[in-house]
């Protein structure tokens, strides 16, 4: 799920980073791409040989759409939020740079833990205040998130009983 980017719990500010799972690294990627296409090189020449002449440029093709769609996925993995802590505000940022950074008052910000939109649809960790909300965590599985709202909490409850100039 994340990491706490800070010394001790009561240490303000307090850096959470929170990224989704990613089992590949880029070395993994390129090393399978390789693999891919050495399988799929094989199986062209084989159709080839056998009459279909077709099939080597098939493959080239096929290679670049799979390996478009991996490394497009594996860059979207890589987009993970960083929420930072801090007397005067919560402020979440997410890495990718898809929205602006939102920020919120320790004082007032509710960390709520919502049940999916619909059945069988997962929860939602949303942070609100004064008619803002922000919802965090999309990435992660249920258990991850009923954590990261129960960290969010404690960061805030010893945020507002200790509070700290920055």
């Amino acid at each position: 799920m994340g990491e706490t980017l800070q010394a001790t719990k009561s240490t303000l500010p307090a850096r959470l980073l929170v990224l989704p799972h990613r089992s590949l690294t880029r070395t993994g990627l390129w090393l399978f791409l390789a693999l891919q296409g050495m399988a799929m090189a094989s199986f062209a020449g084989l159709a080839a040989w056998r009459g279909n002449v077709f099939a080597p440029y098939f493959a080239v093709l096929d290679w670049c759409v799979v390996a478009y769609v991996l490394n497009r996925v594996w860059r979207r993995s890589a987009a993970g939020e960083v929420i930072t802590l801090s007397a005067s505000g919560l402020e979440v940022r997410r890495m990718d740079g898809s929205a602006p950074p939102q920020r919120f008052n320790p004082y007032w910000v509710r960390v709520e833990l919502l049940p999916g939109r619909h059945f069988g649809w997962a929860s939602r960790l949303v942070l609100r205040s004064h008619g803002c909300e922000v919802e965090v965590g999309k990435f992660l599985n249920e258990a991850e998130r009923a954590e990261l709202a129960r960290q969010l909490n404690e960061m805030l409850v010893d945020a507002r009983r200790h509070p700290r100039a920055d």
